[in-house]
């Protein structure tokens, strides 16, 4: 493989608090380093992407969080966060916080700290808005039922003898509406003053991921795919937006990451947590419920994960039926189970490249026909065929793919990207609009994945890559 030729943009150094800091944009990606003391990450992180900060918020107002259905939610939003979810952060995460309020600002945007704060909440919402409706009650008067964020994605993680070198590999493409999140298309490095070097996929305005997709250098590596049907809470824990930028910041082992997930966790955004220490080779699951988690730890071993309850922990606070097979949760994790045993049977031939086929599969094991859809490890939902009564096309699916390695992630903190398809298929709104106008709501935040529909390759980045 080689490096793909890069476009970069970098801001003119304004204010010593950008030094160090720029951006490079290629293939569909936003990459920005920043570096310093919490304040000054932040406010590089609101200045250099202050444009991409604006778009996906109001993208995802207006897909995910719209007054139709939430009533005042924005006001809701802001309101939990700063109530339940502030007084929970790092005397540095606040900080990190404030610095992208600055930074925006000296953009020329009028957002506040609560609103980068609510848009950091949006997975820990749910878990406050009972009580913060029992305790203060709603603006309008009444109960509004709160639809949980929940979001899609289909992960592995392999060593030992399935692998090509014995090293780990871990791969991940996530899943949502490809208007509401059709601009989480950030890459993050981050070199801060305290703790671990953190690169990172988000989008603007989010101090986490929230895909998840992160390593930092001390060699810890992780992924997760959400468990559905999960509304068991804790409104006394920890948000999950601080504890799993904690762990990644200020964890270095397999353990450090289970120690700080698990402690006074609050439930929000239940997931199958894929983790890996580059330095031994040991990967783990944690599938992590709220009170209840289930975990499998292996050097030798491969684990696929596609937002599917397996364990008897997680499994006693779902209400998911995960016997169901035409399911989507059910045919992927059939067909990384039959991936696994194919790789048990030939050892030796996981590296990254291998990474992006199976990241891109299109076997739908319900159909058993090698054809994309919302069934498949490569989640095409535009593709769906209405072969289920409740199924139809949607513009939703996997719109990235990220591969890496104990190697790269060792030694220059690198990894492959693919923005959009995974298989490289590239989404074009006009066209499925043509053929759906009932999304037409979903203008003019529904585009092309990637831009102007043409598709991209899988994209290097590292730690070394400079404006």
């Amino acid at each position: 493989m080689t490096v793909v030729p890069i476009q970069v943009w970098a801001a003119k150094p304004e204010s010593p608090l950008l030094k160090g800091a720029y951006r490079i944009d290629t293939n569909g990606w936003h990459y920005v380093h920043l570096e310093g003391n919490p304040f000054q990450i932040g406010y590089q992180h609101g200045y250099l992407l202050a444009d991409n900060i604006d778009t996906s918020w109001k993208a995802c107002i207006h897909v995910y969080w719209t007054e139709e259905t939430f009533g005042d939610w924005w006001y809701a939003a802001r309101e939990i966060s700063r109530l339940y979810i502030w007084p929970k952060l790092t005397a540095e995460m606040k900080l990190e916080i404030e610095g992208i309020t600055a930074g925006v600002r000296a953009k020329g945007l009028q957002w506040d700290k609560w609103d980068i704060l609510a848009f950091n909440s949006w997975a820990d919402i749910d878990t406050y808005w009972d009580v913060w409706e029992t305790g203060k009650g709603h603006p309008t008067g009444g109960h509004i039922p709160l639809q949980r964020m929940e979001k899609g994605c289909s992960a592995f993680i392999a060593t030992g003898s399935y692998t090509k070198d014995g090293e780990i590999v871990i791969g991940h493409n996530t899943w949502a509406g490809y208007a509401g999140d059709g601009y989480w298309n950030v890459i993050f490095d981050l070199k801060p003053d305290k703790g671990h070097r953190i690169v990172y996929q988000s989008t603007g305005g989010c101090i986490w991921s929230g895909q998840d997709w992160i390593y930092n250098d001390a060699g810890l590596m992780v992924c997760e795919t959400t468990l559905p049907g999960m509304d068991v809470y804790n409104v006394k824990g920890i948000p999950l937006f601080v504890r799993v930028r904690y762990a990644m910041q200020y964890g270095s082992t397999i353990d450090d990451f289970i120690k700080i997930m698990t402690y006074q966790n609050n439930g929000a955004y239940s997931n199958e947590w894929l983790i890996g220490d580059a330095k031994t080779g040991e990967i783990c699951s944690l599938q992590l419920g709220c009170y209840a988690w289930d975990i499998e730890r292996s050097f030798d071993g491969f684990i696929g994960s596609c937002n599917y309850p397996k364990g008897p922990g997680v499994r006693s606070e779902t209400t998911y039926d995960w016997t169901i097979p035409w399911t989507s949760g059910y045919c992927r994790n059939q067909r990384w189970n039959e991936l696994k045993a194919y790789y048990t049977a030939n050892p030796g031939l996981i590296d990254c490249s291998v990474g992006m086929s199976l990241l891109s599969d299109h076997k739908d094991l319900w159909t058993n026909m090698f054809e994309a859809s919302s069934r498949t490890l490569c989640g095409h939902g535009e593709a769906e065929t209405n072969v289920l009564p409740y199924a139809r096309p949607r513009p939703s699916g996997a719109y990235d793919g990220k591969v890496t390695c104990s190697d790269l992630v060792l030694n220059e903190m690198g990894m492959w990207g693919r923005w959009g398809h995974p298989c490289g298929t590239p989404f074009i709104a006009e066209d499925f609009l043509a053929l759906h106008p009932e999304y037409d709501w979903q203008l003019p935040y529904l585009h092309d994945i990637p831009d102007n529909g043409i598709p991209v390759p899988w994209t290097y980045f590292t730690k070394d890559m400079t404006p």
